[in-house]
């Protein structure tokens, strides 16, 4: 009589265990990337009331007999996760992604090198693909994990470098003026070794210094003009960028000038041909850093990428060698992250993997929503997406819960009514032990 209290015990402890289940996945219906869970019971220990024996054909004896069994109740069989994809929830980010498929992202901490063996890794597997660009250039996602996949190789990945024209930026250009004491006639300007100009503006102000530059800038500009000694501007742009002042002889000040002296066409030869003849002229000195050699377009060189795993970063321009300045990330089928930089060039950054695992209810939940390969995970292998089932990544999407939050509240229904039947069975028993007190009285 007792037995049917165990079994009542057991069942409620069971049943108690399901809704934990059931609760859990609830709570997480609005969570990204979240793998069900269902609760599997199994009936507990037995004990034989009759045990079996068997059945003999010999004169005058008995035949067979099954055994007699009365069990303990329920327990827990297993939870498993239910790996099946969740839907897709579009997202305004472009680097967010989701995995149509069965595969997982690799992230966690920095491992530096490449390697290969995934399992041995000590990395951890997301169904989450929130990803962003930190302040070093590394691809990450939310929990400041790293994002692993295949870099690209030295040398690939090289945008088309555009068109550019010679330029250069010059200092303290010497500017002599001539004011005239009549102011019927107009004052004049020179700059450099060019002839002197009228200007209009009445000098001052530094403030008028600038407006009878930027009228001498205005007159040797135009194209009537660039005759004679102004001939070699024809081929060259020049702006004004700014006045300076040397009062080092109070009764002698020097004003000098700031210009910017650009090639109107590209090509390799055009600052020595079109930039340095009026360099000369200005006699000024160059700006440090300013000097740009001018060349043609070149073409670009397609990305390749390595085929071990590492993290992935905003690999550096050959041209400056530092890392490139982009915006406007995005994130392909095939799992490669590209940027746009301020030249509209796109940038491939690296390429996403995906991982593969043969028993993926082999995988032990940590913290937030990462995954920890198991010892009964099976095979472990890294991949490209979009080149096995394991998927591939879409762009501007995230994965929904794959909760059905019909059947959860169906489970809670008949996981209740278990528990209330489990309870209704100690009840019972208690009454029948309470009967079996009394007749001794």
């Amino acid at each position: 009589m007792v037995r049917s209290m165990i079994a009542g015990v057991a069942g409620l402890k069971a049943h108690q265990s399901k809704m934990d289940v059931i609760g859990n996945n609830i709570a997480n219906v609005n969570t990204w990337g979240f793998k069900g869970y269902s609760y599997n019971f199994k009936d507990s220990m037995y004990t034989n009331s009759v045990n079996s024996s068997g059945g003999s054909v010999l004169a005058g004896a008995a035949g067979g007999r099954n055994a007699s069994q009365v069990g303990y109740g329920s327990q827990l069989s297993s939870i498993s996760n239910v790996f099946e994809t969740g839907a897709p929830s579009p997202s305004a980010n472009p680097m967010d992604c989701m995995i149509d498929g069965t595969g997982f992202f690799l992230v966690g901490k920095m491992v530096n090198g490449s390697f290969t063996n995934v399992k041995d890794s000590g990395l951890n597997l997301s169904r989450v693909g929130i990803f962003r660009v930190d302040e070093n250039g590394y691809l990450v996602d939310d929990q400041r994990s790293y994002v692993y996949g295949y870099a690209v190789q030295e040398g690939t990945g090289i945008p088309e470098i555009p068109a550019r024209a010679g330029s250069v930026s010059l200092k303290n250009i010497p500017v002599e003026l001539n004011i005239s004491p009549d102011p019927k006639v107009k004052s004049t300007i020179r700059i450099g070794n060019y002839p002197a100009v009228e200007v209009s503006a009445k000098i001052k102000s530094e403030n008028d210094m600038e407006a009878a530059i930027q009228e001498w800038v205005a007159y040797v500009t135009k194209t009537d003009n660039q005759t004679g000694d102004f001939e070699n501007l024809k081929n060259a742009v020049i702006a004004f960028d700014g006045i300076g002042l040397d009062n080092s002889d109070p009764a002698n000040p020097k004003w000098t000038a700031q210009l910017s002296v650009t090639s109107k066409v590209v090509g390799q030869d055009t600052k020595k041909t079109n930039v340095d003849p009026v360099v000369t002229t200005l006699k000024g000195e160059p700006v440090a850093g300013t000097e740009i050699e001018g060349n043609r377009m070149e073409p670009g060189i397609p990305a390749m990428y390595e085929t071990e795993l590492s993290t992935i970063k905003i690999p550096n321009d050959p041209e400056t060698g530092l890392p490139y300045e982009l915006d406007n990330y995005s994130i392909s089928e095939d799992g490669t992250v590209t940027g746009v930089d301020s030249q509209n060039r796109v940038i491939p950054i690296g390429k996403v993997c995906i991982v593969s695992v043969q028993n993926p209810n082999g995988l032990e939940k940590t913290d937030g929503y990462y995954y920890k390969i198991g010892d009964n995970a099976g095979e472990v292998n890294h991949e490209a997406p979009n080149t096995s089932p394991a998927g591939y990544i879409k762009g501007s999407y995230l994965e929904m819960a794959n909760v059905d939050l019909a059947n959860e509240f169906s489970n809670i229904i008949t996981t209740q009514r278990g528990f209330q039947a489990n309870s209704k069975i100690i009840t019972v028993t208690d009454e029948m032990l309470q009967e079996l007190v009394s007749m001794k009285r």
